[in-house]
């Protein structure tokens, strides 16, 4: 291969190798050097043959890889929950999202689409004994491992030969099997959620006749400061008379995976949707209620409004045009929530309220509104965000109270975030499953009823839980709030105690596996 050296494009054969080796790492993929030499030998090949085709699958395959970065980068590869994160996000989520990048990734992005421009410009002349030395070592590199899995299978299963994992392969059959995987999980959830529960539920205690369960959306604990931060944030949860969990972390690193797996049974590694929290509450008698500021699509629904739809009364501000504004604060949920709070002898009540929170983009959340500013404009507004929430929590304190309800506030986070660009003035936060803080969220819960024993009758008073508490055993704790006893759902664990219970550090992953939490990075505030 000597005329390797004696090119003149020998600077474009060095860049269309590392070409290849970012679009690899940005689609996702455990990076293997034998795929990079396999995909470099494969586009010599082509270069060689069809300077045209070679030109096409370049640009293509470049584009993919600068598309696909912002996902690959941080949630891997195509599988079930980046491609179900594609389809149940809108358009503006979308916007958010990618705005709320680290500088990181989009200067790789910018390198794959200049490596692919230079790329371009190779010019490849080889002698045929060459060529088929290039597609020799493509093959063979390529196909090893699936014609190994054939000769395994004893000659019988053919499929095996195309079971290759070679990105610029294995990309598109991920995609596809993806798909067709959601869209089955949303025909099973579409059918599933119309089956009946099998619920077994007793009612123990009558203390409260109106329960309402707030759901923030993208909190850090640590960014309140009823958890220590110390811009005074949360005035209302400061002063409120609660049991605070300190240690309480979510199920999973985004909406849908961590309320799915907080709100619905999970046996068997599947969802029952149809025994829910609603479910167990109406089959208990209570009057259902969801109230959400996130959306419904209307065809396929993600599994949390799904869940959502099976209250007697649900209500979804975006509903059918989730994506047509930008800003949509939470306050208007608040004509819902009075109506929902009116006093009713009859029944107990559950109200649900699901806010859009501290969303990415946290400034699009406040209209680019902030009191104090903290390292940049994008953390400034966060911590408005959950000053806004803390807000909102009041105003259902008051309308509970001027109706004389006994009534019991829980108000926990779906999930938290990662810091990036960290001690810049583009300091901002995005998904991520690697650090604690992804799954440190709020659990506080509080009430009319709330008075806890303080020598400071002038301060209020924390009922501190430090145990910690994992997301996963979610359904069985609200259970315990609302004073049902289910079958299914008995524990020997006192919830809101300090009492130490097994198997309350594991998470799951955005590869839906499980995880110790107690193995993930830190990624603390840096106040200095």
């Amino acid at each position: 291969m000597s005329w390797l050296y004696k090119n003149k494009n020998l600077s474009c054969f060095i860049v269309l190798f590392f070409l290849i080796f970012l679009i690899h790492k940005c689609l996702g993929y455990q990076l293997k050097l034998i795929y990079v030499f396999s995909a470099f030998a494969l586009f010599l090949f082509l270069a060689a043959i069809s300077r045209r085709i070679y030109i096409f699958l370049i640009a293509f395959f470049s584009l993919i890889g600068v598309l696909y970065t912002p996902i690959g980068l941080n949630y891997g590869y195509p599988d079930i929950n980046a491609v179900g994160s594609l389809i149940y996000t809108n358009r503006n989520e979308t916007v958010e999202y990618i705005s709320g990048l680290s500088v990181s990734t989009y200067l790789t992005a910018i390198a794959i689409f200049v490596l692919m421009i230079f790329s371009l410009k190779l010019n490849v002349s080889v002698s045929g004994k060459s060529k088929k030395w290039l597609f020799t070592l493509f093959f063979i590199s390529a196909f090893w491992s699936p014609a190994k899995g054939y000769i395994k299978s004893g000659f019988e299963d053919s499929s095996e030969l195309l079971n290759t994992s070679l990105p610029e392969v294995r990309f598109f059959s991920d995609v596809y099997q993806s798909y067709k995987q959601v869209m089955s999980e949303n025909h099973r959830f579409a059918k599933i959620i119309k089956y009946r529960d099998d619920w077994q539920p007793v009612v123990k205690e009558d203390k409260y006749d109106t329960y309402i369960m707030v759901i923030g959306e993208s909190v850090r604990s640590d960014f309140m400061s009823v958890y220590g931060f110390p811009d005074k944030n949360t005035p209302w949860l400061d002063n409120a008379n609660a049991t605070v969990l300190t240690h309480y972390i979510s199920a999973a690193p985004s909406t849908q995976l961590s309320l799915t797996n907080s709100l619905a049974v999970r046996e068997a590694n599947e969802i029952q949707l149809n025994n829910s929290l609603v479910s167990l509450a109406k089959k208990a008698g209570f009057e259902t209620y969801w109230l959400s500021n996130q959306g419904m699509k209307g065809g396929f629904d993600s599994p949390v409004a799904l869940i959502g739809q099976q209250a007697n009364h649900y209500a979804f501000l975006k509903e059918g045009h989730s994506d047509d504004r930008s800003y949509m604060p939470d306050e208007n949920l608040l004509p819902y929530i009075r109506k929902a709070l009116m006093k009713n002898e009859q029944k107990k009540k559950l109200i649900i309220i699901h806010l859009m929170g501290s969303h990415l983009q946290p400034c699009t959340r406040t209209n680019d509104k902030y009191g104090t500013y903290f390292h940049s404009k994008n953390i400034s507004c966060y911590l408005q965000s959950i000053h806004n929430t803390d807000s909102l929590l009041a105003d259902i304190e008051s309308i509970a109270n001027k109706n004389q309800l006994h009534w019991t506030m829980l108000y926990f986070a779906d999930h938290g975030l990662s810091l990036v660009n960290k001690n810049t003035d583009s300091e901002n936060l995005t998904h991520n499953d690697s650090n604690k803080q992804n799954y440190q969220v709020p659990f506080i819960i509080t009430g009319y009823d709330y008075i806890i024993k303080n020598a400071n009758k002038n301060t209020a008073s924390k009922n501190i839980i430090d145990a910690p508490r994992s997301g996963l055993n979610l359904l069985s704790m609200l259970s315990t709030w609302l004073g049902i006893e289910e079958p299914r759902l008995v524990s020997k664990c006192a919830w809101f105690s300090n009492q130490v219970c097994p198997n309350q550090h594991t998470v799951i992953s955005f590869s839906n596996e499980y995880k110790d939490f107690n193995h993930l990075k830190d990624d603390a505030i840096n106040f200095d």
